[in-house]
């Protein structure tokens, strides 16, 4: 998410949030194709290598005087290699496409508008703190609703400042 919330800082406009919010759908529809695509090539490389067990392997194993060191050899390879095969396509899936959507799906969450509930607790805690209400303030005067994002990072910054007011964090 190129854009952050901060308590420091002012908060974005409304059309930055609706720009990134539209960037993310557009990537997370990407990455959906990207999926498809990527579930087709692991099925295609799986059928391959059973098309070849099938048709070459199992019938050398049947007949194992023909080729004795070619039998061996895949009979004991070959049980490693079916585990690599299926160990790669998850970790090539879970580099590519696993990890990036649940970054988007993250981003997606926190540009969202915040319900009424957390919304409540944000009050609360603006009654207590300057910053809170202050960074509220800046809100209301851009004229839009606070995001979960938001609401999150306020959440955080009340629960470090009353870890230091207890002593608890340096």
């Amino acid at each position: 998410m190129a854009l952050e919330f901060n308590i420091a800082t002012p908060p974005p406009a409304l059309a930055d949030i609706t720009a990134e919010f539209e960037q993310a759908t557009q990537d997370r529809a990407m990455l959906r194709k990207k999926n498809i695509r990527f579930l087709i090539c692991i099925l295609l490389v799986v059928a391959a290598y059973a098309t070849f067990m099938l048709k070459v392997t199992i019938p050398l194993l049947a007949d194992p005087t023909v080729v004795p060191d070619f039998v061996a050899t895949v009979a004991y390879f070959t049980p490693y290699l079916t585990f690599l095969i299926f160990i790669f396509g998850n970790a090539l899936h879970n580099k590519i496409i696993e990890r990036p959507r649940k970054r988007l799906d993250t981003t997606i969450t926190a540009l969202q508008e915040s319900t009424q509930k957390t919304l409540a607790e944000i009050t609360d805690c603006g009654q207590r703190y300057d910053e809170v209400a202050s960074y509220q303030k800046q809100i209301t005067a851009l004229g839009r609703p606070l995001m979960m994002g938001e609401i999150e990072m306020l959440l955080q910054w009340v629960e470090a400042r009353m870890q230091e007011e207890c002593g608890l964090k340096k």
